[in-house]
């Protein structure tokens, strides 16, 4: 199941893109993952975003999908964060050393960027762990973009395999539903309805567990396809064009 849950790709990750520079961010336990960093456009006033790939990406494949180039767009600081035991980063992926990892991200920027504000972003299991930071987060949250979110694991899990397998190998929970409940900051809530992995009926039950969210749908995407698609950008770009100048939490 754990091979499941945390395909990392066997793709070597190398030099980040000549407008990144890489970080290294060491977890409590001694772990160090490997991040890359990018400072916002001049006269950019967006919130400092963490983006949190996919189960099955990491830093190098992200190339080969073109999300650079997507995230170039929205102008605002960035740090991009590969997960424990993906790419050139160290530890065995979980979901505790993945929610530290996502912390640390998190206060990295905020350290670097006091003045913004942060807005955790992520797509699939990205997404749960974008929910994670902004729920956990004491301070400093400006908002949150979930995309794809499911509302716990074990809920998506359920769909694909037997249950009596789910019982016995599941082990990690990613209760989103809970989180979202928490969550005072904004939040857009964007997902694929013809997702055939994790179903867009659970992507609406987080947004309306959120307590002041935007529920975007759309009907021409699925999963896999859907950062593909020109209008997820423009509706996170409008998101963080909200936020400039809001008090963070």
């Amino acid at each position: 199941m754990r091979s499941l849950i945390y395909p990392a790709p066997p793709v070597a990750v190398g030099a980040p893109p000549a407008d990144f520079e890489e970080v290294t961010l060491e977890l409590d336990d001694g772990v160090r993952v490997v991040a890359w960093h990018r400072q916002p456009a001049a006269g950019s006033s967006h919130p400092a975003m963490v983006f949190f790939h996919g189960n099955g990406e990491n830093l190098e494949t992200m190339t080969a999908a073109g999300l650079y180039a997507r995230l170039r767009q929205l102008e605002a600081p960035l740090l991009v964060v590969d997960y424990p035991g993906y790419g050139r980063s160290g530890g065995r992926p979980d979901e505790t050393a993945l929610k530290r990892a996502a912390d640390r991200a998190g206060v990295w920027m905020l350290q670097r960027y006091p003045e913004r504000g942060l807005v955790p972003c992520g797509w699939s299991l990205g997404a749960a762990l974008a929910l994670h930071v902004a729920a956990e987060s004491r301070i400093g949250v400006a908002g949150v973009v979930a995309i794809s979110p499911w509302t716990r694991l074990a809920d998506v899990a359920n769909l694909h395999f037997p249950a009596f397998l789910v019982d016995l190998g599941l082990r990690e929970d990613y209760d989103s539903l809970t989180l979202a409940r928490r969550i005072e900051a904004p939040a857009l809530v964007v997902h694929g309805a013809r997702d055939g992995i994790i179903p867009a009926a659970q992507g609406e039950r987080i947004a309306a567990a959120l307590r002041q969210s935007r529920w975007v749908p759309l009907a021409e995407a699925g999963h896999n396809d859907l950062l593909a698609v020109p209008r997820v950008w423009q509706e996170i770009e409008r998101f963080l064009d909200t936020l400039v100048g809001a008090e963070a939490l």
